[in-house]
């Protein structure tokens, strides 16, 4: 077993957002085929309605809870945008461009998952902009905030851009040099059936490569070939089919095809009994795939339904975890007066 190192409690110029009286701001943007609900806590979707041909009939088809004290009192991200640091940076600690020892919240051991205690994710963000086709929310962290260096301000628009399609575009500056990786933690399950696996959905992603992880999940020296193992999902493959054969299970980056910063398709997600699928655009490097193993019968939807513990799928794109420690992995720095900028879109069919 590696060594064990304590890593200091972070001092932190802000506290996870408490809303008093109710639920934080929402907003709610409708087309003919699809209806989403947003919230200013963590600039999170809670909600994405599927309608039929004849727009009569709504299906859900992302995980969501009953209320913002729910999702505060849990640590599954749940439909939040996830920063500065998406996914994990080992040891909670990197060394910035001058060589010095940055130190960051752990939350995870001693590991920096998803931000620290006190990510974007329990942030009470601002609308910013609002119409009827998008929405806008804005968030400023503070020089020091869960250990990275720099004010930073974050925006995070949630658009229609067509019936059936959404976009969330991420951006940040930052005063100071600072790593960033912001994501969507969205969980879907096109069924809608939420107290059901989603194991059963055919998934299909464009990547040729994976990273395999430690026992802390950060990834190991060498980056695999997906070919012969439970991770080749270039050809569209049934997730239950697969599980047998990925020796560490589904929590893992896999290397996309394409160039980063590109917007381009990088996945499919498809239901073969309802006949929904979604296909995932992304301009980043990476997509951490995560089929959910720690839902439990006491978080529970909106209209009451118990969590099934593989309710949910996660695809979050982004770059490779642990990439400040990892020169040969793509870039997470951000510079002052540069603008770092992530594009997701979800087309719904």
């Amino acid at each position: 077993m590696p060594e064990t190192t304590q890593t200091p409690d972070i001092e932190t110029p802000s506290s996870p957002a408490r809303i008093q009286g109710g639920n934080a701001p929402r907003a709610e943007l409708r087309t003919p085929q699809i209806r989403l609900t947003v919230s200013a806590l963590g600039a999170r979707l809670c909600g994405l309605d599927v309608y039929d041909d004849r727009g009569s009939t709504g299906t859900n088809v992302t995980v969501g809870l009953a209320d913002d004290d729910a999702y505060l009192a849990q640590d599954s991200y749940i439909g939040a945008v996830c920063g500065r640091y998406a996914n994990r940076i080992e040891k909670s600690r990197y060394r910035d461009m001058h060589g010095s020892e940055i130190k960051l919240a752990a939350n995870e051991g001693e590991t920096h998952l998803h931000g620290g205690n006190d990510g974007f994710d329990k942030r009470l963000w601002t609308i910013s902009e609002q119409s009827d086709t998008s929405v806008r929310f804005t968030l400023t962290s503070p020089d020091g905030d869960q250990g990275y260096p720099g004010t930073m301000t974050a925006t995070a628009t949630y658009s229609i851009i067509a019936d059936n399609r959404l976009r969330l575009e991420m951006t940040a500056t930052c005063d100071k040099t600072c790593p960033i990786n912001m994501t969507s933690h969205a969980y879907w399950n096109l069924t809608g059936k939420f107290d059901q696996t989603a194991a059963d959905h055919v998934l299909q992603i464009t990547a040729d490569r994976w990273l395999p992880v430690d026992d802390k999940l950060i990834p190991l020296a060498t980056i695999k070939d997906v070919s012969g193992t439970g991770y080749d999902f270039r050809s569209p493959a049934r997730i239950s089919d697969m599980l047998p054969h990925a020796t560490q299970g589904f929590d893992h980056n896999f290397c996309l095809t394409g160039d980063r910063g590109s917007l381009r398709q990088i996945a499919t997600l498809s239901d073969p009994d309802s006949g929904r699928s979604m296909k995932l655009f992304s301009t980043e490097a990476g997509l951490q795939f995560y089929l959910a193993q720690h839902f439990n019968g006491e978080m529970k939807t909106e209209t009451g339904t118990a969590l099934h513990s593989n309710a949910g799928i996660a695809l979050e794109p982004q770059t490779y975890p642990n990439s400040p420690n990892r020169p040969d992995f793509p870039s997470p720095w951000l510079k002052p007066g540069e603008t770092y900028r992530h594009v997701i879109e979800w087309e719904f069919n």
